[in-house]
């Protein structure tokens, strides 16, 4: 129950013993001044009409008349003037009450007027005549208290609301400060640690104080494990001179892209030709000076062109070697001559000091294929390339390349197959790995248009060179939450949405709305983002879990695990899971560095309430070690429907 009716609560017991207590007082007080007045009066018009008619003659008539006037004229309710046998010789009684004097028959039972009668003797010179009996009317008395306890009744009823109305805003404002300590408190039962002003109430001073100091405890706690932890992965991931992968994380990477479901990636190799010459020429401190800045221009070159892929891994294979993947990469021809633009311009910057060559080949691979092919066609590219004896690039040509050409040609199928609802949806588990029940469905996008059936890797580089990649999601969910609809026992579905949905306004109030439209469908599903583009786009994130959170949807990161020390504030997310990169699971046995990145990551993620779940598991054999290290759930193929 709130204050505020524990509050109103209290005013009407308050009031209703204020109340009774006044009764008590104020009725029976005037009751009995009341019946004090009666008394003399009855005493007084008994020996004043006595003495009137002890003076006349005892004519029946005349005496008759004197009662009369006096009961007319006096408010009376009897008036008996007895033989002194005790035989009444006359008597009036009035027995009749007016509508505007009626009282209630309880309240008489409550207050009742006990008047005893007025008693005179009237004589007849030296003897008696009769005794006279006067007794006033006691209904205008009774009337009389009644209103005046139907008054107090009311005014107190009008003194509980103003002081119930006053009380209540006088209440808000004291307890405004609750409200904030609510919400805080709220917050870190959402893993949002966040602080608040300390109120001037000293009670809820000190509760404020309380939880700020444990939500700074948490996230110093949580910042040091996440430091922690990149330093690790760092160390382990990362090549000490360039500060890209190193050749493991790169290759475990090419493994991971070439073992999902789907797909249509690049890889880009990179060389420095005759690097020992430039080691010897320049010595090892400017050799690796030189790397570095190298590694620089791999690391922030796909930046500037973010729309053209999902995601970007670079990588150093050996001493000279460097390798680049992108994955659902667009038009890969406009990708290479951007890249050699920026490798020209770091060979033009040292060209005072040696001729530095940096070719490179270029060529799509696709999900399924085999890591030997892909590096034995892309090497072959390099070496084209490296004959030329310059800074330039050799692009393969695209494999499996589809019937659809051209800008306009994707255009007109993409926008076809949304008017005619062509999106559709292929479905593989996800299991917890404590008794191998259902986490969720993942749900991965297919187009069907005449017959044909087109995956994802085909047709999302396109979709996202022509921006239609919010109409898909939202034509993805609103597929899911219609199937989720017309099914009697609904299983949680997961849906892979692409951070250009949220930077889209229109896009992302679609899905919203869609969201809202659906309350009953809207807790099953499982919305999940790539981690790579919630790290640059934190903030828009954040709003979006604040909006989403209500309508009782899930929210979890793919991906996950590379940037993940980097986002700000993680646990203010409202995060639920997490999607671990399948290239830090793959050949996780042999990998050291990683288990213990990995168990620290559950670790760390278990603190905030997070589920982890291990993304492209191969095969059963890996389970049991995904579980020691502390993950909650996996999926992949080797996880039987």
């Amino acid at each position: 129950m709130s204050l505020i009716k524990q509050l109103w609560i209290a005013i009407a017991v308050m009031m209703t013993l204020a109340f009774l207590s006044s009764f008590a007082i104020s009725t029976f007080s005037a009751r009995d001044y009341y019946e004090e007045q009666l008394r003399q009066k009855n005493i007084d018009s008994a020996n004043s009409l006595a003495l009137t008619l002890s003076q006349i003659e005892k004519d029946e008539v005349m005496i008759e008349l004197l009662i009369a006037a006096q009961f007319d004229t006096g408010h009376y309710q009897r008036i008996e003037l007895s033989s002194p046998s005790g035989e009444p010789l006359q008597r009036k009684i009035d027995d009749e009450a007016t509508e505007q004097e009626r009282v209630p028959a309880w309240f008489l039972k409550l207050a009742p007027l006990s008047i005893s009668p007025g008693v005179a003797q009237v004589q007849d010179g030296w003897h008696q005549y009769g005794t006279l009996y006067v007794e006033s009317q006691t209904r205008f008395a009774q009337a009389a208290l009644w209103q005046t306890t139907r008054k107090l009744l009311l005014w107190l009823l009008l003194v509980a609301l103003l002081c119930g109305a006053l009380g209540s805003g006088l209440l808000k404002l004291i307890t405004r400060p609750l409200d904030r300590v609510v919400a805080q408190a709220e917050a870190i039962g959402g893993r949002r640690f966040i602080t608040s002003s300390e109120p001037r109430t000293l009670e809820f001073s000190r509760v404020v104080r309380a939880m700020n100091l444990l939500s700074e405890r948490i996230r110093l706690m949580l910042e040091t494990e996440s430091r922690r932890l990149e330093e690790l992965r760092y160390r382990n991931q990362h090549d000490e001179v360039t500060g890209l992968a190193n050749r493991e994380t790169v290759v475990s990477q090419l493994d991971a892209l070439l073992g999902e479901e789907d797909g249509r990636h690049a890889a880009l190799l990179v060389r420095v030709v005759d690097l020992a010459g430039i080691n010897q020429s320049l010595g090892h401190q400017r050799t690796n000076a030189l790397l570095r800045e190298l590694g620089q221009v791999l690391q922030q070159w796909p930046q500037a062109l973010a729309d053209s892929f999902s995601d970007a891994h670079a990588g150093r294979l050996n001493g000279s070697d460097f390798l680049l993947l992108l994955t659902d990469a667009g038009e890969l021809a406009a990708l290479s001559a951007a890249l050699n633009e920026r490798l020209s311009a770091l060979a033009g910057r040292h060209e005072s000091q040696l001729r530095l060559l940096l070719p490179h080949g270029a060529c799509y691979f696709h999900s399924g294929e085999q890591r030997i092919e892909v590096m034995s066609r892309v090497d072959s590219l390099l070496a084209v390339a490296e004959q030329r004896d310059a800074t330039c690039a050799e692009v393969g040509i695209a494999t499996g390349a589809s019937d659809i050409q051209g800008t306009d040609g994707w255009r007109s199928m993409l926008t076809r197959t949304l008017a005619e609802q062509g999106v559709r949806a292929v479905r593989f588990p996800v299991v917890h790995l404590t008794g191998d029940a259902l986490l969720h469905q993942e749900a991965m996008m297919r187009l069907e248009l005449d017959g044909k059936t087109y995956r994802a890797g085909d047709f999302i580089p396109w979709a996202r060179r022509l921006g239609l990649l919010p109409a898909l999601d939202v034509a993805m969910a609103g597929r899911l939450l219609e199937e989720l609809k017309a099914t009697a026992q609904p299983e949680p579905l997961a849906i892979n949405l692409s951070m250009e949905t949220l930077k889209d306004p229109l896009g992302r109030q679609q899905l919203l709305m869609l969201l809202r439209q659906f309350p009953e469908q809207a807790p099953w599903l499982w919305l999940e983002f790539p981690e790579n583009p919630v790290i640059h786009h934190v903030e828009l994130f954040r709003e979006f879990c604040a909006q989403v959170k209500p309508l009782g949807c899930k929210l979890g990161m793919e991906r996950a695990g590379r940037g993940f020390a980097r986002i700000s504030r993680l646990q203010e997310l409202g995060l639920d899971y997490l999607k671990v990169d399948t290239a830090l699971t793959r050949e996780l046995s042999g990998n050291q560095g990683n288990q213990g990145f990995l168990r620290g990551l559950c670790t760390l993620g278990h603190s905030i309430g997070l589920q982890l779940v291990a993304d492209g598991v191969q095969s059963a054999d890996e389970l049991e070690l995904l579980r020691a290290l502390g993950f909650d759930a996996a999926g992949g193929p080797g996880i039987s429907p």
